[in-house]
């Protein structure tokens, strides 16, 4: 081609077959622009560009460090070229945090780790590196960024990020379809390995301790309209209807409006609120949902095919023919009520509580966190509605499948003083600082919790006196006690007995509970309120700053997908962000 060149303002740029040529005249710059330009490029080209040339990912079919019994996958070559490197290295700072967090964790095992779920060995096109992809979705949390999109978008114009990404310059930057489906590629499992790797560098680096960690739950919003109850009522009518129409032979036998009313009579005992809802509105709207679902099954919404599996497991069940119709559709109600969508745009996410975010629509996201230097050691990620003891005795079973062994200490609130936390931090020695519920008795008489057991055994009441066992165990497994003195004579008469039990002609106080619980409860406040557990419980507060920096920072309480899954590894990748902070800081 013909030689081009052209003058812009002082500089001067020449293209021709053998090269690009950009030329900036010193006498444009003054003394000291001049000296630092000269500075910088000496010291990156004294360097060799190595730190810039390290974020692109080359081919893992080709590492000569790692020998496959199998082809790997094709990925794309994302090398940095002079002009992108130039660049980088001169706007990129030497003390970035991008910088730090990159040097940290070992980013090209990710194409091995991640290469079993690609299938292009032979044939298509090739693959993003895997380590690019997630790197991307790093930046996503670690900017606090609300979605892919503003992601992407952001990573067209700034420099560090493209950086850190590894793409060049003039490289295209991913799109979102090929996000969603490198999510969807590796699944859960995956990022939780990634995430284990990680763990595994912070153990390494001596920043996990194994001593004292501490467990606790924060609300995650969901992106999701909270189903209202009379939409959910539609829904349940609707779905009984297509249930007859298709698998019963039709509605004929029970018409629509009776359908309706039966899923008003079921619903009514959880929203009181459709108590004034007739069927006929019920019957309405449903022809406008008709309208929104579509004809093709594929076209379904995901909560609509759940729903169809319940009535699936349900006829399963059945073993016999139903012969009255309508007990048959109120029995299929009650069993579907369970499957009903709680919110649109994510199905996964259920209504319920938290002390400190109210009711909203969304998940829990449990986190177990080391106190040497506040690693996340565990994520556990469940809905709304979700029951929070549970997830205890999940998360040290995940605890001990990644390091082998079990914290020393573990600190939780008042939300975790349950029995099935007690008997798993007894089982594995783990010394537990519980914050105590406050548990008042029936009608303001003492609880459960007054009476005590001595070193004999025996259970005391809270006068001090020695009950006797007259029954059990029971098929529950509580066993009743009885005291075994006239309690009229009591000091505590008062406070030990309801007003219909002090008024009987031989008033005595009896205690109906689980004994081998009810000593692991006492056993439960016994170390809560010791020297070591007011300890344990006070530096509790300190590991609650974790969830307030996700939260403020990297949106740890925003879920930012449409299903459960995907949000998990949202969840799962804003540890990791969190814990490579920490490792970039200490290491």
């Amino acid at each position: 081609m013909e030689a081009i060149a052209f003058r812009i303002g002082s500089s001067k740029i020449a293209l021709s077959d053998e090269g690009l040529v950009i030329t900036t005249f010193r006498r444009y710059w003054t003394a000291r622009q001049w000296a630092l330009l000269v500075n910088v490029i000496s010291q990156l080209m004294m360097a060799g560009l190595m730190w810039i040339k390290t974020p692109s990912a080359s081919t893992a079919r080709t590492s000569p460090s790692i020998v496959h019994e199998t082809p790997l996958p094709r990925y794309k070559d994302m090398r940095i070229e002079g002009v992108s490197a130039l660049m980088y290295g001169l706007m990129i700072p030497t003390n970035h945090s991008l910088r730090k967090l990159f040097e940290v964790f070992p980013w090209h095992e990710l194409d091995i780790e991640c290469a079993a779920v690609y299938k292009n060995q032979e044939h298509g096109a090739p693959a993003y590196p895997p380590q690019v992809l997630f790197r991307i979705m790093l930046l996503m949390f670690y900017s606090g960024t609300p979605f892919e999109s503003a992601t992407l978008q952001r990573l067209e114009t700034d420099v560090a990020w493209r950086w850190f990404a590894g793409l060049s310059l003039f490289r295209p930057v991913p799109n979102a379809g090929t996000l969603n489906r490198f999510r969807g590629r590796l699944k859960v499992e995956l990022f939780e390995s990634i995430f284990v790797k990680l763990l595994k560098a912070c153990d390494e680096a001596g920043l996990v301790g194994h001593i004292k960690s501490y467990y606790d739950m924060t609300g995650v919003e969901a992106s999701a309209t909270q189903a209202t109850p009379y939409q959910r009522a539609v829904i349940l009518a609707k779905m009984l209807s297509v249930y007859l129409d298709q698998e019963q032979g039709g509605v004929g036998v029970i018409s629509k409006e009776q359908i309706a009313a039966i899923v008003l009579e079921v619903l009514q005992e959880k929203h009181p609120s459709l108590k004034k809802v007739e069927a006929a509105q019920i019957v309405s709207s449903q022809e406008r949902l008709e309208e929104k679902l579509g004809q093709p099954d594929k076209d379904k919404p995901h909560w609509w095919q759940r729903m169809w599996q319940g009535i699936k497991d349900f006829r399963n069940q059945l073993t016999e023919t139903p012969v009255n119709i309508a007990d048959h559709v109120r029995d299929v109600a009650h069993a579907l009520v369970s499957s009903l969508p709680q919110a649109f745009g994510d199905p996964d996410a259920a209504v319920g509580h938290t002390r400190t975010n109210g009711t909203f629509c969304g998940y829990k996201s449990g986190f177990l966190v080391d106190a040497k230097r506040w690693i996340i050691t565990v994520v556990i990620f469940v809905a709304l509605n979700k029951p929070e003891a549970p997830t205890v005795v999940e998360a040290l079973g995940k605890y001990h499948t990644t390091f082998e062994c079990y914290p020393d200490e573990l600190g939780l609130d008042s939300a975790f003083d349950r029995d099935e936390v007690h008997v798993e931090t007894e089982r594995h020695g783990i010394y537990s600082g519980v914050t105590v519920r406050s548990r008042p008795g029936p009608k303001g008489v003492y609880h459960a919790d007054a009476f005590v057991w001595n070193e004999q055994e025996e259970l005391v009441c809270p006068n001090g006196k020695v009950m006797e066992k007259v029954a059990g165990p029971y098929k529950n497994g509580t066993d009743r006690y009885r005291s075994t003195v006239d309690c009229a004579q009591c000091p505590r008469f008062q406070q030990c007995m309801t007003e219909k039990q002090r008024q009987k002609k031989k008033p005595c106080r009896e205690l109906t509970t689980c004994t081998a619980a009810h000593q692991r409860a006492q056993r439960s406040r016994e170390r809560s309120r010791s020297s070591q557990g007011r300890a344990l419980r006070k530096q509790r507060f300190a590991s609650e700053g974790v969830f307030g920096h996700l939260n403020t920072y990297h949106n740890g309480d925003k879920a930012p997908y449409r299903d459960g899954d995907m949000n998990y590894i949202a969840q799962l990748m804003v540890a990791f962000v969190s814990n490579l902070e920490k490792l970039a800081a200490y290491a």
